[in-house]
């Protein structure tokens, strides 16, 4: 059972920031073991070749589940299905018209998040991914931004998130969750796979 609210809750992983040698092989088997979540192609200081060799070696059915978070002008050439927008990559200028989304990190970010599909809210719980990277929100702020509808279905959580935090999500009004360090620390498909049920 889902610990979400919402009709259809969203599940997002995004890549680990440096490039590695198992890493298309573990994407594959990741999207063949779930077919509903959304993956955020995202290494900041990686080249367009970089990118380039990922998307080449998936298979063509899981590129509309991809989204990307820069080099931008690969999105026609792949047809992926969404793209990322933050202070690299500030817009989206191709002919196709894809899912857009963004980062947010404070309340304040989150009113102007109208012309997205979804959006990203972090630091929710500790990073596992980044150390010092601390929640930065306390339980009765994040009540109060449910309760008024600043946090919705658009609003993905983002920081911390694992198969013990996830269920901490429950009295918010977020319409998913994000995760990184929890997938791919010591990757395990049998671990994503609990953390997708409870998801969905």
């Amino acid at each position: 059972m889902s610990v979400f609210k919402c009709k259809h809750p969203q599940l997002v992983v995004i890549t680990r920031p440096e490039p590695y040698e198992t890493e298309v092989e573990q994407i594959v088997e990741l999207l063949s073991a779930d077919s509903g979540f959304l993956l955020h192609l995202r290494k900041p200081n990686a080249s367009a070749e970089s990118y380039r060799r990922v998307l080449r070696n998936l298979p063509e059915e899981y590129l509309s589940r991809v989204s990307l978070g820069d080099h931008f002008e690969l999105a026609d050439e792949f047809l992926v299905g969404g793209v990322h927008l933050s202070g690299r990559q500030k817009n989206y200028q191709g002919k196709r018209k894809l899912r857009l989304s963004k980062s947010c990190h404070s309340f304040e970010e989150l009113r102007q998040t109208s012309n997205f599909d979804y959006v990203f809210f972090s630091p929710v719980f500790n990073s596992i991914s980044k150390r010092g990277y601390n929640a930065a929100f306390s339980e009765a702020e994040l009540l109060e931004a449910s309760a008024s509808g600043l946090i919705n279905e658009k609003v993905i959580a983002l920081g911390g998130i694992d198969e013990n935090t996830l269920p901490l999500l429950a009295p918010y009004s977020f319409g998913g969750a994000a995760v990184l360090g929890t997938v791919w620390t010591d990757f395990c498909v049998e671990r994503f796979k609990r953390l997708v049920r409870m998801v969905y």
